[in-house]
């Protein structure tokens, strides 16, 4: 007679491993445009969900099926200030993907 095992922990989805590891850094929501370039040549548009320090989360339409955790991109933020819109971007590399879009860490230049 043998015993039967757990399902391994490798079962669980991605999304859920990312969620119970804590944030180095607060969250703020905060919406405005974002585009994300992927070093591979694909372009992603969306929205921003939430920002901190060193990340953000974009919401998007777009079927995020070619890219992968771990791919390095250069994402861009549409910002408006005193009646001027302007892109700031940063490296990033892509932290999770969901049904809502894309986890992004950014990069420091170094």
């Amino acid at each position: 007679m043998t015993s039967d095992s757990p399902v391994p922990a490798a079962t669980a989805s991605a999304e859920t491993e990312v969620a119970e590891r804590p944030r180095a850094e607060a969250r703020f929501p905060f919406h405005t445009r974002i585009r994300l370039e992927i070093a591979l040549g694909q372009v992603y548009q969306g929205h921003t969900a939430d920002v901190s320090m060193s990340g953000a989360f974009m919401e998007t339409t777009q079927p995020t099926g070619e890219i992968v955790v771990g791919d390095k991109g250069v994402v861009f933020l549409e910002m408006h200030e005193e009646g001027s819109t302007y892109e700031v971007s940063f490296p990033c590399t892509v932290a999770r993907i969901n049904p809502r879009g894309i986890g992004l860490d950014f990069e420091s230049e170094q």
